[in-house]
């Protein structure tokens, strides 16, 4: 019978096989078709296309000060829109990783760190820009009308002055017309100059002494990039301005204010700091770094006004515990016995010192 078989030219594997498996999975195994050339290569951008996603990747792209990063592409709603990508290799913090491990990460770096990165500033410049003109030409035209009402004045001289005391009068209503105008100017100096104290780029530097690193702006286009190194140490934020909100991407938005400020604490300079940027892990770590928080603080990430809050329903809640333990007039029940309770210190205190008077010296006979 086996010699039949083979005569034929049907294996008997192959006659058992296909009686025990359907046919149709048959012809799904044997009829499938795989890709003959693989290639990983052929996936993979384009230099274009590599050069055009360096621009989005945090820390890749090339800053520069020329005039065309200043000014805003119109229509204004494209500047609003965030541009950049998470870098790739930053920790997040989530079941895998804690947020001590984290910053445990980020201190054992050996080479620095780029930790912060801003979007563009565009919109900042345009508002700095317009606000610094209105200003000035306020404080120009106030300065104008204060010549001109000091010197009508003096010509004037309703009270007959004499000419020494006329131009001490002059001088007087120059100045106090003017006052107005020199804060107009001060004014319009300090919004043209905001844009020098936005931070565009920061870097933790690890070693014995941490340093930070960030960039500016200059003032005029085409001038160098500024970098300024300060220890960590020596800057610090607001204690009331949490960078943690729990909202965003990292963390960081808040509707309120779009910005925190670090302060440099030895020159008394405050930098600007945007909340819309990429962050190293999310906010808590920049709580942590700026805010001279302990790692609990930092992780719980309460914002100041919730841990008011909190402190608030703890007293009303103690306030509802005595009241209802004392009655309505716990205060002044409380307020008698901490009176009677320094009533009896101050007795106790009294009679301790009669106990321990020294005899008196005895009396002359």
């Amino acid at each position: 019978m086996i010699l039949a078989r083979l005569a034929l030219g049907k294996p008997v594997r192959a006659q058992v096989f296909s009686a025990r498996m359907p046919s149709f999975w048959l012809g799904a195994r044997f009829n499938s078709n795989l890709p003959q050339n693989v290639d990983p290569k052929k996936n993979l951008p384009s230099q274009g296309e590599w050069k055009h996603l360096k621009q989005h990747i945090p820390g890749e792209a090339a800053h520069t000060n020329t005039m065309k990063d200043r000014v805003p592409k119109f229509p204004l709603a494209k500047e609003n829109v965030p541009t950049l990508l998470p870098r790739p290799g930053v920790p997040r913090v989530g079941p895998n990783l804690s947020f001590r491990q984290v910053i445990q990460i980020l201190k054992n770096k050996k080479k620095p760190e780029l930790i912060y990165e801003a979007e563009p500033h565009r919109l900042y410049f345009l508002a700095c820009f317009c606000c610094a003109i209105v200003f000035a030409v306020y404080g120009l035209v106030l300065l104008e009308f204060a010549w001109y009402q000091a010197n009508k004045d003096y010509e004037e001289n309703e009270e007959e002055l004499a000419e020494p005391l006329k131009k001490r009068q002059f001088a007087k209503s120059l100045l106090t017309y003017s006052s107005l105008g020199a804060i107009a100017l001060f004014m319009a100096y300090q919004i043209g100059t905001f844009p020098t104290r936005l931070i565009r780029r920061m870097w933790y530097l690890p070693g014995p002494v941490e340093h930070i690193q960030f960039t500016s702006y200059s003032l005029i286009p085409g001038r160098p990039t500024p970098v300024i190194t300060v220890p960590l140490h020596d800057l610090a934020r607001k204690h009331k301005a949490r960078v943690w909100t729990g909202k965003g991407f990292y963390g960081t938005a808040d509707k309120s204010l779009f910005f925190f400020v670090l302060k440099e604490v030895s020159k008394k300079r405050t930098w600007i700091v945007d909340r819309k940027g990429f962050f190293w892990s999310d906010g808590r770590v920049f709580d942590l770094l700026f805010g001279k928080e302990t790692i609990a603080e930092a992780e719980a990430g309460i914002p100041y006004d919730e841990q008011i809050g909190i402190v608030n329903r703890e007293v009303r809640k103690k306030k509802k515990e005595l009241r209802a333990k004392h009655g309505v007039f716990y205060q002044w029940k409380l307020g008698a016995q901490e009176a009677q309770k320094d009533l009896k210190s101050a007795t106790n205190y009294v009679k301790s010192l009669k106990s321990s008077n020294p005899k008196g010296l005895p009396k002359d006979k």
